[in-house]
């Protein structure tokens, strides 16, 4: 042990000696390694928040389509769909979306009888088993660029183009930005009015089933009861997210091939052979009694503690850039745009398939380029190195 510690203590000399070689070499090796752990990172954070935020979905979705397209559903499907075995809860649901031009956003209107209190900052007692008329709830995006505080009035375009003017009774936390941002919540009656849905229609069917094995089969017992529907599962909602996520992180990496050029030339230009002045040194340790599996050792430790330094401070740029910056430079691609998009805040985790990605792209090549100039430097003789 005390033989290897010399060796590494050797290494780290060397690295020293040349100084602004190896600090050139650490700061590209760190670059590139921060901005492939960012991107890692950020792609499992973004899955991870959307997998808690659609914990609660519905297990199934069921849809009308005609002509590829989703067209309201009649509301008695949803007695049908109540029968069927294994169904504890159907719910015929009212939402939709409408262009606001003083704020330029496309808002999400969504028609509900009660909310859980918990997501208002400011409320009145509204909404009560849809009693109220005339009162709505909007996200704190809205309220911020509207100017919208309690009791005031938010006008609403009808379909027919008359003005709809509900008083604000109460706003959205902070807290549930994600979801409530761009969301204006009316009582069903009100909404129905607004988008012109007649009673026994609806925007679409939300099922819950009590066995979560069973919801394939509930899904095709309704595709099978109605040629026109569109049956929507949480796992495929999910899976929809997972793939959106991968093929947007892939356009990141296709742009970040540069990045990574830079590095393969960096590897290639330290397996291709070593300076005259570490030819010359290793002369003279090989003159001085250093085995050639010694010297290997060294040059090995080298490359190594320039990996090892490189992936740490790599990392730790990373996680600087994701918790400080929430993901500046993948943020928009990444997670999307809009006027009201909400900006929460990013929680990577640092997992080992994440690490393990980052080393063997990284770290492992650059120690190992080390090897081939290393052993051919090694096995030469001595006199003809120090005579070169």
């Amino acid at each position: 042990m005390n033989r290897h510690l010399r060796i590494l203590d050797c290494a780290v000399a060397a690295l020293r000696r040349s100084s602004s070689r190896t600090l050139v070499v650490v700061v590209v090796y760190s670059l590139v390694v921060a901005t492939m752990a960012s991107l890692l990172l950020y792609l499992q954070a973004c899955r991870r928040e959307s997998r808690v935020l659609l914990a609660d979905s519905p297990d199934i979705v069921v849809q009308r389509v005609r002509g590829g397209r989703h067209e309201l559903a009649p509301t008695d499907r949803a007695d049908v769909i109540r029968r069927m075995r294994g169904v504890v809860g159907v719910t015929p649901r009212v939402w939709g979306y409408s262009f606001d031009p003083p704020t330029g956003a496309t808002l999400t209107f969504w028609g509900a009888d009660s909310v859980p209190g918990d997501v208002l900052e400011y409320a009145d007692p509204w909404p009560v088993d849809g009693d109220v008329e005339n009162g709505c709830l909007v996200g704190s995006g809205l309220a911020e660029l509207r100017f919208l505080g309690i009791g005031d009035r938010f006008p609403i375009r009808s379909f027919d183009g008359t003005l709809f003017a509900p008083r604000v009774a109460g706003v959205f936390t902070s807290a549930s930005a994600l979801l409530t941002n761009d969301l204006v919540v009316l009582p069903t009656t009100d909404l129905r009015r607004v988008f012109g849905i007649d009673d026994n229609l609806c925007t679409d069917i939300a099922v819950e089933v009590h066995n979560s094995n069973e919801i394939d089969n509930v899904a095709r017992k309704i595709l099978e009861q109605w040629p026109d529907a569109r049956a929507i599962t949480r796992r495929q909602v999910l899976q929809t997210y997972d793939a959106l996520f991968d093929w947007r992180g892939g356009l990141w990496a296709a742009c970040l091939m540069g990045c990574v050029a830079a590095f393969a030339i960096l590897v290639w230009e330290k397996g291709t052979g070593l300076t005259e002045e570490e030819v010359r040194t290793i002369g003279l340790l090989k003159a001085t009694g250093w085995k050639s599996r010694e010297i290997m050792e060294l040059l090995l430790l080298e490359g190594t503690a320039v990996s090892v330094t490189s992936l740490v401070f790599g990392l730790l740029i990373a996680q600087i850039h994701l918790v400080l910056f929430d993901g500046l430079v993948f943020a928009r691609v990444i997670k999307g745009w809009s006027v009201l998009f909400p900006s929460f805040p990013i929680q990577p985790g640092l997992d080992f398939s994440t690490l393990l990605v980052c080393v063997v792209l990284t770290a492992v090549p650059y120690a190992a380029a080390s090897l081939i100039p290393s052993w051919r430097a090694a096995v030469t003789d001595p006199d003809t190195i120090l005579r070169t």
